[in-house]
C-alpha cells in the first residue's frame, strides 16, 4: 500500500508543472529540458532496475526516434507523425536486435555491447552527414509550427506523466510481476517454466519504443540534432538518472533528474569544470550512498518519524 502511495505521489508531483505553463520563459525552457530527461531516466529504471536488463544504448534507441522523426519529415517530407511512429519502431527494433544479438552473453557483458553500440552510433551519423548534418545537425520547425510552444510544453508534460502512470500500472500486472521475478532470480523463473527471453524481449520491446519517442519528443522541442546530441554522454547521463535517484522508490528518476539537469545550472559560473564535478557527484553518490539519494533520503524520514513517535509516545500526558 505504502508503494502505491508513492507512485500516486509522484505522478501527481508530476503534473504540478502544468499550474506554471505561463511561468518565466527561461523556467518553463528548463522544465521541458527536465522532463525530457524524467521520460528517459524512467525508461533506464525500468529497463534496469524493475526488469534487470542492463541497457547502454539509450543514446542509440532515443537518436533513432529523434533521427528518423526529422530526416523522414525534412528529407522526405513524410507528415510529421508518421515519421515520429517509424523512428520509434527502428528503436523499438535495435534494442530487440540488441538483446537478441548477446541472448548467450548475462549481466555486465549485455551492457558493454549496447555501450559499444552507443559510441560507434556517432560515427554513423558522422558517416551519413549529406543525410543527417552529422556534427552541424539538422533543423525543422516541428510540431511547435502546429501546437506552438505552450502546446509542445503540454505535451512532453503529460506524455511524462503518462509514461510514469503507465509503468508503475504495468508492474502491478502478471506480466510485471513476471518481470520483476526474472530481475530477482532469472534461474527461478526459467525453473517454474517461464519463458524468460520472450518476457525480456518485450522488455527491450517497450523501452526501445519509449526511448525513440522519448527522441522524438526531444527534436521537437530542440528544432535540431546533431551527432554531438546522441554521444556516449546521453546514454551515461540516462543511465545514471536512476543511480542517483534510487532505485528502490518510484520517484527515484525524478530525483535524479533533477540533480542531472540542476545542478550544471548552479554550476554555469564554473562551466569549464562543470563535467569534472558532475563526475565526482556521481562517484559520490554511488560510493555513499549506493541505494541513491532518494532511498536515502527515505530512510532517514522513515527513521526521524519513528524516532518521533517514540519519543512522543513515551511523553508524560
Amino acid at each position: 500500500m505504502r508503494d502505491l502511495y508513492e507512485e500516486v505521489g509522484t505522478v501527481i508531483a508530476l503534473s504540478i508543472p502544468l499550474l506554471f505553463l505561463f511561468a518565466d520563459p527561461y523556467w518553463s525552457y528548463m522544465s521541458a529540458v527536465i522532463f525530457l530527461f524524467i521520460f528517459q531516466g524512467y525508461i533506464a529504471w525500468f529497463l534496469l532496475f524493475r526488469c534487470g536488463q542492463f541497457f547502454f544504448g539509450y543514446s542509440v534507441t532515443m537518436g533513432c526516434g529523434a533521427y528518423g522523426t526529422i530526416v523522414l519529415t525534412e528529407v522526405y517530407k513524410w507528415p510529421i507523425l508518421l515519421s515520429s511512429l517509424v523512428g520509434c519502431i527502428v528503436a523499438a527494433l535495435v534494442a530487440t536486435a540488441i538483446f537478441f544479438a548477446t541472448i548467450r552473453a548475462k549481466g555486465f557483458y549485455v551492457g558493454m555491447v549496447s555501450f559499444l553500440l552507443c559510441l560507434l552510433f556517432p560515427m554513423i551519423i558522422e558517416g551519413l552527414r549529406p543525410i543527417t548534418g552529422g556534427r552541424s545537425g539538422i533543423f525543422f520547425d516541428g510540431l511547435e509550427t502546429v501546437i506552438g510552444a505552450s502546446g509542445l510544453y503540454i505535451l512532453i508534460v503529460l506524455l511524462t506523466v503518462t509514461l510514469v502512470a503507465g509503468i508503475f500500472l504495468f508492474m502491478r500486472t502478471k506480466t510485471g510481476a513476471i518481470l520483476t521475478l526474472i530481475s530477482e532470480n532469472d534461474e527461478l523463473a526459467q525453473t517454474v517454466g517461464i519463458n524468460t527471453t520472450r518476457y525480456k524481449a518485450l522488455a527491450y520491446i517497450i523501452a526501445g519504443f519509449m526511448s525513440g519517442l522519448g527522441g522524438a519528443l526531444y527534436v521537437n522541442f530542440n528544432g535540431a540534432i546533431s551527432s554531438i546530441d546522441v554521444d556516449a554522454f546521453t546514454t551515461l547521463y540516462i543511465y545514471f538518472i536512476p543511480l542517483l535517484g534510487g532505485r528502490a522508490v518510484p520517484y527515484g528518476p525524478l530525483i535524479g533528474a533533477l540533480i542531472v539537469k540542476l545542478v550544471p545550472e548552479l554550476l554555469s559560473s564554473v562551466e569549464r569544470y562543470q563535467s569534472i564535478i558532475m563526475g565526482l557527484i556521481f562517484v559520490l553518490v554511488i560510493v555513499l550512498l549506493p541505494e541513491g539519494l532518494g532511498t536515502s533520503l527515505d530512510r532517514m524520514v522513515r527513521r526521524a518519524w519513528t524516532l518521533f513517535q517514540e519519543r512522543v509516545g513515551t511523553t508524560p500526558s
